[in-house]
């Protein structure tokens, strides 16, 4: 399945662990931002630069089969603008799935929302997604 890794900037090495995760059970990554973006928050970034982030990330959001967002305790402002963008086709595309992973430490009503389905580990999320085949994840897996 193409997936979209989504996590806050700082939280590199997470997204790093996840990627192998994912990549191992079969997994394609449709963006992998950890080697092909500079590792800094956008607002540091020359604005040419950022625009191109910022359009590289939502199309790897919008062609991917499923978005995998790593709940953190780091702030996630470009990880909610992602998750939204999911949120949004997978109200339009019932085989699109949006999954949260991790506990959540910093909320938001958005990881309630009914296209989301929540996951305890990358492990168990890889699993759901192999056994889905391009369909949806269709029980929350808690």
């Amino acid at each position: 399945m193409k997936v979209y890794l989504a996590a806050p900037m700082p939280a590199v090495q997470l997204v790093r662990d996840a990627r192998d995760v994912l990549l191992t059970a079969g997994h394609e990554l449709t963006l992998d931002w950890t080697r092909e973006m500079p590792p800094t928050e956008g607002v540091d970034l020359d604005p040419a630069v950022s625009a191109a982030m910022a359009s590289a990330m939502l199309e790897a959001v919008w062609t991917a089969d499923a978005l995998v967002a790593l709940a953190t305790g780091y702030e996630g402002r470009g990880m909610f603008v992602e998750l939204g963008a999911a949120l949004s086709r997978a109200a339009h595309e019932s085989a699109y799935t949006v999954a949260v992973v991790g506990d959540i430490i910093r909320g938001s009503v958005f990881y309630s929302h009914p296209a989301v389905t929540r996951f305890r580990s990358v492990e168990q999320c890889a699993a759901a997604l192999r056994t889905a085949g391009g369909d949806t994840v269709a029980n929350p897996v808690q």
